[in-house]
C-alpha cells in the first residue's frame, strides 16, 4: 500500500467555527484523526463513521504522550491510512512542535494548513486588539513554558517595550513572570484570558500589581492567554463576545438520532458551549466516542440539557453513569 498524505491542520482556539472551510472537508475525510487536547470535541463529530481518533493530547503539568511517541503514530497511521489528520488546536507552526513533527515523517507527502492563533482570538474575543496605532504599534508571540531554561533569561522588557507581548503556555509561570516584568514597571498592563473563545471564556484585566490576586480570585486556569501592554487599555467593559445572548451557558443535546454537526457549530454564535451525545442507541458510534464524550462530560458544567425523549435521557445515565439536575433537563416530547 502507497503511504497516505499527512494534514497539519489547526483547529483555532476553541470556537468551532473559527476553523477554516478546508479544514473541515479533510476532518470529514479524515480516515484517522490524531488530535491534541486543546481541539474543541465538536470538531471530531465532523469525521466520518469509519474514522479512527487517537488522542495524542499533552497537559502543561502530566505528558499523555511524549514527542517521540507522538511522531511514531503520525508515521503508523501514514501506513495504514490514506488520509491522516494531525489536529492541533490553535495554528501549527505558533508553538505546536510542526517542524519535529513535520521532519519525523521524512519522504511522506503532507500539507499545512493554518489556524487561528489563540492569541489573536483571546484579544479580540476579550474586546481588544494586538495592535493599536495609539498604544501598540507592533506584537510580540513568546512562551512562558521553556524546555529547560528559566523564564527569568528571556528579555521580557525589551519585547514588551513599546509593543505587545503575548504569552502561550504562561500560567503556570505567571508569578515569575510579574515579578521579572515588575523590576522595570510594575503599572504595566496586563490581560488573562482562560479558554479563549469559549463560552465559558474569562477575562481578568489589571496591571503587574495585582493581577495574580485576581487571575486567583476569578479561578482562571489553563489554558490561557497572556497578554501585556497598553493595548489592554482598548478594553472598555465587557467584550462583544461577553455580552452574546447565551455566554457562561452550555448545552448538551442527548438524542437517538443523529444531530447535525454543523447545526451545532452555528449555535456558537449565541456565545454558549455545544456538545451532543447523540445516536445513543448506536453502540458502535458510543463506543468510538466514549473517551471523548466523558472528557467533555468530566470538564464540563452544563446548565442545559436537552433530550429527544426520556428514553434517550435514561440510556444516556445507565451508558455515562450520570444523573442531570432535573431542573436542567428539556424533554423534547
Amino acid at each position: 500500500m502507497d503511504l497516505g498524505k499527512v494534514y497539519f491542520i489547526g483547529a483555532g482556539p476553541g470556537d468551532p467555527g473559527l476553523v477554516t472551510y478546508k479544514a473541515m472537508r479533510k476532518i470529514e475525510q479524515a480516515d484517522v484523526i490524531i488530535y491534541d487536547r486543546l481541539v474543541n470535541p465538536l470538531l471530531l463529530k465532523l469525521s466520518k463513521p469509519e474514522c479512527k481518533l487517537i488522542y495524542v493530547g499533552k497537559n502543561p503539568d502530566v505528558k499523555y504522550k511524549k514527542q517521540d511517541e507522538i511522531n511514531a503514530i503520525i508515521n503508523e497511521c501514514a501506513e495504514q491510512y490514506v488520509t491522516v489528520v494531525r489536529l492541533k488546536g490553535g495554528d501549527p507552526g505558533i508553538f505546536g512542535r510542526l517542524t519535529e513533527e513535520v521532519e519525523s515523517i521524512n519522504n511522506i507527502p503532507y500539507e499545512i494548513i493554518p489556524g487561528i492563533t489563540s492569541a489573536s482570538a483571546a484579544a479580540l474575543y476579550a474586546g481588544f486588539p494586538l495592535t493599536d496605532r495609539a498604544y501598540s504599534p507592533h506584537v510580540t508571540f513568546s512562551t512562558g513554558h521553556l524546555q529547560k531554561d528559566s523564564v527569568r533569561e528571556i528579555d521580557f522588557e525589551a519585547l514588551a517595550k513599546g509593543g505587545t507581548l503575548a504569552l502561550y503556555m504562561g500560567m503556570k509561570a505567571l508569578p515569575e513572570i510579574v515579578e521579572v516584568l515588575s523590576r522595570n514597571d510594575a503599572y504595566i498592563k496586563i490581560a488573562v484570558i482562560g479558554h479563549a473563545s469559549y463560552g465559558f471564556q474569562k477575562t481578568v484585566t489589571g496591571d503587574l500589581t495585582n493581577i495574580i490576586s485576581r487571575v486567583q480570585k476569578a479561578q482562571v486556569t489553563h489554558p490561557a492567554m497572556i497578554i501585556i501592554g497598553d493595548v489592554v487599555n482598548c478594553r472598555k467593559g465587557a467584550s462583544w463576545f461577553e455580552t452574546l445572548p447565551e455566554f457562561q451557558q452550555s448545552h448538551l443535546y442527548i438524542s437517538e438520532k443523529k444531530i447535525d454537526t454543523h447545526d451545532l457549530i452555528e449555535q456558537y454564535e449565541r456565545g454558549g458551549f455545544y456538545y451532543a451525545i447523540d445516536e445513543i442507541n448506536d453502540l458502535h458510534v458510543q463506543n468510538k466516542f466514549r473517551d471523548v464524550h466523558e472528557d467533555v462530560l468530566r470538564d464540563r458544567i452544563f446548565t442545559h440539557v436537552h433530550a429527544s425523549s426520556q428514553e434517550a435521557l435514561q440510556t444516556f445515565e445507565a451508558t455515562y453513569n450520570i444523573k442531570f439536575d432535573q431542573n436542567i433537563i428539556k424533554i423534547k416530547d
